[in-house]
């Protein structure tokens, strides 16, 4: 299936494609298919746990392991991004990962030292992001930046624990 040419021209970094299974993969396959170029980003644990190489192989991307937490991690990835693109059109953000909900730790009984981590992981992880592509000049003038969130910030799931309070 081909594209229209959409996305002809545009560069950009998709944070959190995990597997075929993931958001952020769907939408990586779909930049590709309609002509935009990208980096992929996923934390460096990740890399035991996905098929990123795969994704980077069907679309020609190059993969930057970087912590989403971690600024330098981050100012490293846009340093990049400016040296591949000159800067980025667009910044993809599917970042989100739930210790409590891993864990099975229900919503009355949060582990609050995870929580913190959770909403490091999937909430704040954004504003870095985009403070970094900002500071690093990398960020060009009229980009877009697209977040995730899910439903579970407006309605409750039972088993969805802190996750819903992070991607609201």
């Amino acid at each position: 299936m081909s594209g229209n040419g959409l996305l002809n021209g545009k560069k950009g970094v998709v944070f959190g494609a995990l597997n075929d299974s993931s958001i952020a993969w769907k939408i990586a396959e779909a930049i590709h298919r309609e002509g935009g170029q990208f980096i992929l980003s996923n934390a460096p644990v990740a890399k035991r746990l996905g098929g990123l190489d795969e994704l980077a192989d069907k679309t020609g991307a190059e993969i930057i392991w970087a912590d989403a937490t971690n600024e330098e991690d981050l100012d490293a990835l846009f340093e990049r991004a400016k040296e591949l693109y000159g800067g980025v059109d667009f910044i993809v953000h599917s970042i989100g990962m739930g210790l409590n909900v891993r864990k099975n730790r229900p919503y009355e009984d949060l582990n609050y030292e995870w929580y913190k981590k959770t909403l490091d992981i999937s909430a704040m992880s954004l504003h870095r992001a985009v403070h970094s592509a900002e500071a690093t000049g990398a960020l060009k003038d009229g980009a877009s930046i697209v977040a995730l969130t899910y439903i579970g910030a407006q309605r409750t799931f039972s088993k969805y624990s802190e996750m819903g309070d992070a991607k609201a």
